[in-house]
């Protein structure tokens, strides 16, 4: 049998699927270009600024998310 995972480590591991999760959603926006992502960004003042802050937004978006969600899963699973 596999030890128990602490809190933490749990919570960590949602977190880290999560923020992967969001950046491959925004390397599909930007490849696909459905939306015109990328002409929104490279047509911005300071593109490079500007692909940054999206993706960093998109990884902590889904990271967060999957965090809270992991926390409800692990607590839940817990009682």
């Amino acid at each position: 049998m596999r030890p128990e995972k602490s809190l933490f480590s749990a919570l960590l591991t949602h977190f880290l699927m999560g923020v992967a999760l969001g950046l491959s959603l925004v390397l599909l926006l930007g490849l696909i270009d459905a939306f015109h992502v990328r002409d929104l960004v490279a047509k911005s003042a300071a593109p490079v600024q500007t692909a940054v802050m999206l993706i960093t937004t998109y990884g902590l978006m889904f990271g967060i998310g999957s965090a809270l969600t992991g926390l409800v899963l692990t607590l839940e699973d817990e009682s």
